[in-house]
């Protein structure tokens, strides 16, 4: 299998990120390895609390990381192209989620509530079945 990219778009608060909080599980349990991607276009996500260690170190420098026993976080300065950062990231997944990007071409979106952009339509969780048969399907 290829990586399906799929993006999930929708209005604020219209339930995209508890959709996508229930279909990785999903997809996990169909033996897939899947990917998170979620936009930041007003730049709200921060490196740290103001002040701290790497807000300010990335304030300096192209590339921060924190590594802790539970992950790795990493910073960096670049374009807004997902679709790099998938290659670079992700590309051990089968299935990648992008919450966001509304506007970009070329891959599946899932369309949570009445936004006006071409994609599966559907109401919420409730239709998570819709949702895995159209990200694993020729939909």
């Amino acid at each position: 299998m290829r990586c399906v990219i799929v993006s999930v778009v929708g209005y604020h608060n219209a339930g995209k990120t508890t959709l996508v909080e229930k279909l990785i599980p999903e997809l996990q349990r169909r033996g897939l390895k899947v990917g998170y991607l979620k936009h930041d276009p007003k730049g709200h996500g921060t490196t740290d609390k103001p002040g701290r260690d790497t807000d300010r170190i990335f304030k300096v420098s192209h590339k921060v990381a924190l590594l802790s026993p539970h992950g790795l976080t990493l910073w960096e300065k670049r374009e807004e192209d997902p679709t790099k950062v998938i290659q670079e990231y992700f590309s051990d997944c089968e299935v990648v989620i992008l919450e966001g990007w509304k506007s970009l071409q070329g891959v599946k979106k899932v369309v949570v509530g009445d936004l006006q952009v071409e994609g599966l339509r559907v109401e919420g969780v409730q239709d998570l079945r819709k949702v895995v048969e159209y990200i694993l399907g020729a939909g």
